[in-house]
């Protein structure tokens, strides 16, 4: 457009000067400058809106970006500010509300069980004397007796912690009978509360039932045989004796109760 206005003014410039210097009565020359005039005054108007309509248009358009950019800068901080409520209740919604320590239940042998298992994740529990009224090989051939007041006790250990039952017994009788004790008390099993059936153990002699509980490595050992306690203190941190008709206190590294719920405070 520009290339088209500057032959137009330089035709323009010529014709003005053969008008200035034709002689009068020359109409034709004045008839052909006066087309070239209207053309070119035409053609300078029509330069002139397009170029304003170019121009409003730029302007236009530069303000739809601001705005736009305005805009989506807002709706992520809308969407921000509106998510983090839900996002917060959601979150106070999903998290449990504790029901006692430890991973025990909520009923009172569940919490005084609890109370007692700080940093304990393994237990190693003989069955003799303990679970069981039976504390001797020789009962054990005959029947395995599972004491009602111990048997809570052991489901909340199990519940919490990885249990391990040991059971010093004669031979595979004394196994299957050790075992159909627990099976029919419904101890055994993979949900809360239960002991794995591979977790009870059974040795032949009492001495070794020592290194089965040393190479499991446990927080916490339960044991009714003094003998059994004396030769792992040495090894474990934390032992429990249970003794019934014993008065004894005790020391360092292991504690003696009367009685599995006794040592709970139940």
């Amino acid at each position: 457009m520009t290339g088209i206005s500057q032959l137009i003014e330089t035709v323009y410039q010529k014709v003005a000067h053969v008008l200035a210097t034709a002689p009068r009565g020359a109409l034709s020359v004045t008839g052909i400058l006066g087309l070239a005039l209207l053309v070119y005054g035409y053609l300078q108007w029509r330069g002139d809106a397009r170029a304003e309509e170019q121009r409003r248009q730029r302007q236009q358009a530069q303000a739809g970006q601001r705005q736009a950019g305005g805009s989506a800068g807002a709706q992520p901080q809308a969407a921000s500010a509106s998510g983090a409520a839900p996002a917060t209740a959601g979150s106070a919604q999903s998290q449990p509300r504790p029901e006692a320590p430890c991973g025990t239940s909520a009923t009172p042998v569940g919490r005084a069980v609890g109370a007692q298992l700080s940093g304990v994740k393994r237990v190693t529990l003989s069955l003799p004397g303990v679970l069981l009224n039976e504390s001797s090989p020789a009962q054990l051939q005959e029947a395995a007796t599972v004491r009602p007041e111990a048997l809570e006790v052991v489901s909340e250990l199990a519940r919490a912690t990885d249990l391990y039952l040991l059971a010093h017994v004669e031979d595979d009788i004394g196994e299957a009978v050790v075992t159909g004790a627990l099976e029919a008390a419904g101890l055994l099993g993979s949900g809360p509360g239960k002991v794995k059936p591979h977790h009870v153990l059974c040795c032949s002699t009492l001495d070794g039932k020592v290194p089965i509980v040393r190479q499991l490595e446990p927080d916490l050992h339960v044991d009714g045989h003094p003998v059994s306690v004396e030769e792992l203190r040495r090894f474990l941190p934390r032992l429990l004796l249970v003794r019934e008709a014993s008065g004894a206190s005790g020391s360092g590294n292991v504690g003696v109760a009367s009685s599995l719920p006794a040592y709970f405070g139940l």
